[in-house]
């Protein structure tokens, strides 16, 4: 994939910051994975999760990029401090590994989609069982589908590039009837939007999940974390996080 970039422009200090956070270059990096996460036609990085950051870093007199790469890479990345920060963050040992975490930003789910007309239903894993759920990984789609399968008789994993592929194949019966997919419930709302693809259904919702942005811990100065969660407090209390994620239909964690 294509490397992306998309420079965050920053105005002026709003609010009473600590002076040492002024100008400050942060260099971020993530995935594609819409709604959070938009890969735009023109070559910019939109997404409702880079819109909030946007506007926090503003708010803090911050210069911030965003650079787009596959998930492997940006962990990695992450993981050998060749970054500031990652987007799309999860609040699992994993991430805490190697970052600090802000407050969680927007929270949203894991499901299970089906073919329109499957004449099966779901009320506990054991219903799994013959049954090929597709997922994209590596990724924690991939880890939570797999936590969801263990134990399940006869039941398999089929492991995509990406969930937009997933989606597709699926609802083009190409893992059969009988398939389920596993995915983030709005990033399958966004693809079979955009792809026009109206013989899927959401057979059961999981479990809840929130994103949050990691702060990797091996660049991290002191207050960054603190500085950029009070930022978030300001734009949760006056409106502006709900602004923000209006456009993309996703679900706001609570203000503290």
């Amino acid at each position: 994939m294509r490397k992306m970039f998309a420079t965050v422009l920053l105005a002026s200090l709003a609010g009473a910051w600590p002076a040492q956070a002024a100008q400050r270059e942060l260099h971020f990096v993530t995935q594609p994975f819409p709604p959070f996460i938009e890969e735009r036609a023109d070559g910019s990085v939109g997404g409702v999760l880079v819109a909030i950051l946007q506007e926090a870093c503003r708010r803090l007199d911050w210069r911030c990029d965003v650079q787009l790469m596959v998930w492997k890479r940006a962990l990695l990345t992450i993981e050998q401090g060749g970054a500031d920060g990652l987007l799309l963050a999860q609040d699992v040992p994993e991430r805490r590994a190697v970052m600090d975490l802000s407050l969680p930003v927007v929270n949203s789910r894991y499901g299970l989609f089906v073919l329109s007309d499957a004449g099966f239903g779901y009320r506990q894993p054991s219903d799994l069982a013959g049954h090929a759920v597709a997922v994209y990984g590596p990724s924690l789609s991939q880890t939570n589908c797999a936590n969801l399968l263990k134990g399940v008789p006869d039941a398999s994993m089929l492991v995509e590039k990406d969930a937009e592929t997933v989606l597709r194949k699926l609802s083009a019966g190409r893992y059969g009837p009988q398939a389920l997919a596993f995915s983030n419930e709005d990033v399958a709302r966004y693809w079979m939007a955009q792809d026009r693809i109206d013989n899927l259904r959401l057979l059961a919702s999981i479990q809840p999940l929130s994103y949050l942005y990691g702060f990797t811990r091996s660049r991290l100065r002191p207050g960054t974390v603190e500085a950029f969660n009070q930022a978030l407090d300001s734009m949760c209390r006056d409106g502006a996080l709900r602004r923000l994620s209006a456009p993309s239909g996703v679900r706001l964690s609570s203000c503290r």
